[in-house]
């Protein structure tokens, strides 16, 4: 069965451990806050297995802490100019569409006041459930086996009950990365028919889009216009930035955290540290995904 690799990059966690014991973490996220002002904070996690719930529990009541919740209206608003906090929004998405994220994230979540962001690939929840394991291991879909009947995605039931509450959007229809190589047929089943697929299924209009993957090379122009053309009016990517009012809509940034993460790696990745890292990457992507108005 696939699993994540936990393995955390050892410069990354040596430097989160050498921020957090001169208290350059907690000096970076004061300084973020005084001098960006308003904003918003994207996070994504991947698998949040129940062997880790102490774990993400940690990291909620921090997060309780030191932001507010932001739903879709919230996003809007603060876009408009018309959202006003004295504390950092925080977006907490999940992709792929895990029975994971139903069975034991959207608890915590809820116990904690936050709205999740799930940006689920309905092919594979449709998946049969003998075929998911095989499914999620030739479309680079991890997570950790811990259900022993062999369900590892969402149920289409749990999307419709979870969406009273929550947001979702879509994460493509068979979670692909959108590189330059894909063809416009592709583009059109995997964006257009994959946003006209989950609006069936949840009986209205999903506005929001998350790319497939990090990688440079798994953004593309093209696809970029896709997404503008199906009538998305915001879209996900994940270059470590924070959210501030003058934000392309369609090119909105998400910072990387995994469940197991100590708290000091993520008060590391918040910190602002990350986001200058991923600066050229992040310009560079910005500039190939511009829309052609």
């Amino acid at each position: 069965m696939p699993c994540f690799d936990f393995a955390v990059n050892r410069v990354k966690l040596s430097l989160a451990r050498l921020c957090e014991l001169t208290g350059l973490n907690s000096l970076s996220l004061a300084g973020l806050n005084t001098l960006a002002g308003s904003h918003i904070r994207a996070i994504n996690y991947h698998d949040v297995p129940a062997s880790q719930t102490e774990a993400f529990k940690r990291q909620l009541c921090y997060y309780a802490r030191h932001y507010v919740p932001v739903d879709y209206a919230g996003l809007r608003a603060f876009l408009d100019g018309t959202w006003n906090s004295a504390k950092p929004g925080l977006i907490i998405s999940f992709d792929d569409g895990l029975r994971s994220h139903a069975e034991v994230a959207a608890p915590i979540l809820e116990h904690y006041g936050f709205i999740g962001w799930f940006f689920v690939p309905l092919g594979f929840i449709e998946t049969p459930v003998a075929e998911q394991a095989a499914y999620a291991r030739s479309h680079q879909i991890q997570y950790i086996d811990e259900f022993p009947e062999g369900r590892v995605a969402m149920s289409l039931e749990e999307v419709q009950r979870l969406a009273h509450r929550h947001v979702f959007g879509c994460h493509t229809h068979s979670h692909v990365r959108l590189r330059a190589d894909v063809s416009p047929d592709a583009l059109r089943h995997e964006i257009a028919g994959a946003k006209h697929h989950l609006e069936d299924i949840l009986g209205g209009e999903i506005p929001v889009f998350c790319w497939v993957g990090g990688e440079e090379a798994s953004y593309s122009h093209a696809a970029a216009q896709w997404i503008y053309r199906s009538g998305f009016r915001h879209s996900f990517m994940t270059n470590s930035a924070i959210i501030l009012p003058s934000s392309d809509p369609l090119q909105l940034q998400r910072t990387n955290i995994e469940a197991h993460y100590p708290l000091s790696l993520v008060r590391f990745q918040l910190s602002g540290f990350l986001d200058m890292l991923y600066t050229g990457k992040r310009r560079r992507v910005n500039r190939l995904t511009t829309i052609d108005l």
